[in-house]
């Protein structure tokens, strides 16, 4: 029996349990779907209206760009071929064409943006010649025309379409390369490939929401052929994602006739708004980040000193092992050329490989060292409002003194303070901060000199180790990240990599039942074969409110206050208080059923194989 027919006898199950509320939730995301796009509960502020893609009917829409254009909420739950699905070719149809179609949008950037530099190189040397300076940097331009020369390689131009497609061969090793991974997934209940499935294309979805602008126009000079695919690629860009921040987010300048300020948007979204390779390989990541998973916790793995937790010395066990398999695959001679169009230089590769390692690694959210990397790396990014802000109170903004009844009010006061110092806007947090870091300063070296106050500065700021600086045995210091964007980006994009993970839990909550069952599932197999020793079955409803609460809450707030999605950030937050409500009224109900049929359908696959054995 398919996991999917699982699932629709489980729905089946349950139906009179949930009908009620789930007939009045229908009814009030109708409702919804009439709010302004200014509400800041509109769950369609993240998604595309009729009108998004008038330049082309549904049915006229590339897999990839169906996938991309469904709504946040309703993903796993659309018609086919974007449906949830346990057909493997139709799996690997899906995310193949996630993965070309991210693979095709870093090629052209990678063609264009050579292009571009090398017309400003032949400018830069026109210029020199006229000014009789007849020095020409030499190498840097065969540099480009090879970057330009392999991106080319790769790229066909489709004559049905009039615009570059990836070429049939690198369409095939995608492919292969997709499906292959597919059958390195082992069949347990939660980590399977259905579940690298629905985490790739919530990444995938993710992206596209990010605040975002079109892409670099090339240069008037290009062939024809470049500027037909700058094209499409805008238009790609603007109908799978720039639709948010067209309409969706309160920062973009998008909406104002005749402007796109790339800058501002791309000091919004951090850079990863603007950089294909950070996309290309975050949907990789997402596709990778379980494969071979064996069902069990690493915390079991650990315990029973497996050959994996050996390997591994014991620390994120279950990622490093994905990680293995997934960068091996990827060695072999078949996938070379996939390797080469995906990182034509070394320092390509490097880039690539490191960002998704760090993004596997982080989905460990068992490991505590680990949660405490990612949290203090957000802090360093965003840092806490500072005492004097959040003292800050609109009574005492002349000068005055607030009075206060109480040490309550006093603390309620301080609390509502800080409440809406941290609901401010990232830019103007980011002004705040600046300003009282001046007044700092100001004062900290109002005795000495300038130039003695900022060398002190510097060498405080430089013996601080941690997440910006290390350093070597020689004593040099190395900055790991040379610019509080490039921080900031890292943290987000650490934040966004647990949200694709999880995103069920803040979806539809059928998708949200679906995937709490699978995993239960999952857990109580481990238990019957005496891997884990605590009953998932006891306290499981009370287990998922706690994980809502302290881990997936706060985690649609920082989505939220990153700013990278606009005012289509509260969507996340929005689905995630809903399936905690919906989980808190019918949750006890949903988990007796959940479990009984979970128990019967392990008896009824036993019973099967001994019939089999036998």
């Amino acid at each position: 029996m398919s996991a999917t027919t699982n699932d629709a006898e489980f729905d089946m199950a349950i139906k009179s349990v949930v009908a009620a509320v789930a007939a009045a939730s229908t009814s009030d995301e109708g409702n919804r779907h009439n709010r302004s796009f200014s509400s800041p509960i509109s769950e369609t502020s993240d998604c595309h209206s009729d009108s998004d893609f008038a330049i082309l009917s549904f049915d006229g829409l590339s897999l990839a760009e169906k996938l991309t254009s469904q709504r946040w909420h309703e993903i796993g739950n659309g018609p086919p071929p974007i449906a949830a699905t346990s057909d493997f070719d139709e799996i690997v149809d899906q995310l193949t064409s996630v993965l070309a179609f991210r693979l095709r949008e870093l090629l052209i950037y990678r063609v264009v943006a050579m292009r571009n530099k090398a017309m400003k190189r032949m400018n830069a040397v026109a210029s020199a010649s006229n000014n009789n300076n007849h020095h020409t940097p030499s190498g840097e331009g065969d540099s480009n025309a090879s970057t330009i020369s392999s991106a080319l390689d790769f790229l066909t131009i489709d004559p049905h379409l009039g615009d570059y497609v990836l070429t049939d061969s690198i369409s095939e090793s995608v492919r292969n390369f997709v499906a292959t991974i597919g059958k390195l997934h082992n069949g347990v209940g939660f980590h399977s490939f259905e579940h690298a499935t629905h985490v790739t294309l919530s990444m995938n979805k993710l992206l596209s929401m990010v605040t975002t602008t079109s892409i670099p126009a090339p240069n008037a000079a290009s062939p024809p052929k470049i500027r037909a695919a700058v094209r499409s690629a805008r238009i790609s860009s603007q109908d799978t994602g720039g639709a948010y921040s067209r309409r969706g987010s309160s920062d973009s300048t998008a909406s104002e006739p005749g402007l796109y300020d790339r800058q501002r948007a791309e000091r919004i979204s951090f850079g990863i708004s603007e950089d294909p390779r950070l996309r290309f390989a975050m949907v990789f990541s997402a596709l990778i980040h379980d494969v071979a998973h064996t069902g069990v916790p690493n915390s079991v793995l650990v315990e029973e000193e497996d050959e994996l937790a050996i390997l591994h010395n014991d620390v994120s066990v279950a990622e490093q092992h994905s990680l293995q398999v997934a960068f091996s695959l990827l060695q072999r001679e078949e996938f070379q050329e996939l390797k080469r169009c995906i990182g034509p230089t070394s320092e390509e590769r490097k880039l690539f490989r490191k960002t998704v390692i760090g993004m596997v690694m982080v989905t460990d959210i068992s490991d505590q060292e680990r949660l405490q990397i990612v949290a203090s790396r957000w802090k360093a990014a965003f840092p806490p409002i500072a005492e004097e802000e959040e003292d800050y109170d609109e009574d005492t903004a002349d000068g005055g003194v607030a009075e206060a009844t109480s040490a309550e009010e006093l603390l309620k006061k301080k609390k509502k303070n800080a409440l809406r110092v941290r609901r401010t806007s990232h830019d103007v947090r980011e002004l705040i901060s600046h300003e009282l870091k001046q007044a700092v300063e100001r004062r900290r070296f109002s005795m000495i000199s300038n130039a003695t106050a900022k060398e002190y500065a510097s060498e405080r700021h430089s013996q601080r180790l941690g997440i910006r600086h290390s350093m070597d045995l020689s004593g040099m210091l190395i900055d790991a990240y040379p610019v509080t964007h490039q921080l900031q980006q890292h943290a987000v994009l650490d934040a966004i990599m647990n949200a694709a993970d999880v995103a069920h839990t803040m979806q539809s909550f059928q998708v949200f039942v679906k995937w709490n069952r699978r995993l239960f599932k999952e857990l109580y197999c481990a238990h019957l074969a005496d891997r884990i020793k605590f009953d998932p079955s006891q306290n499981w409803y009370e287990n998922q409110i706690g994980f809502f609460s302290h881990y997936i809450l706060p985690l649609t707030q920082k989505l939220k206050q990153s700013g990278v999605f606009g005012s289509t950030g509260t969507v996340f937050e929005y689905f995630a208080l809903e399936n905690k409500r919906r989980w808190e009224l019918e949750g006890e109900d949903i988990s007796d059923v959940l479990i009984r049929e979970v128990k019967e359908e392990i008896r009824t696959e036993q019973e099967k194989e001994r019939e089999n054995i036998q």
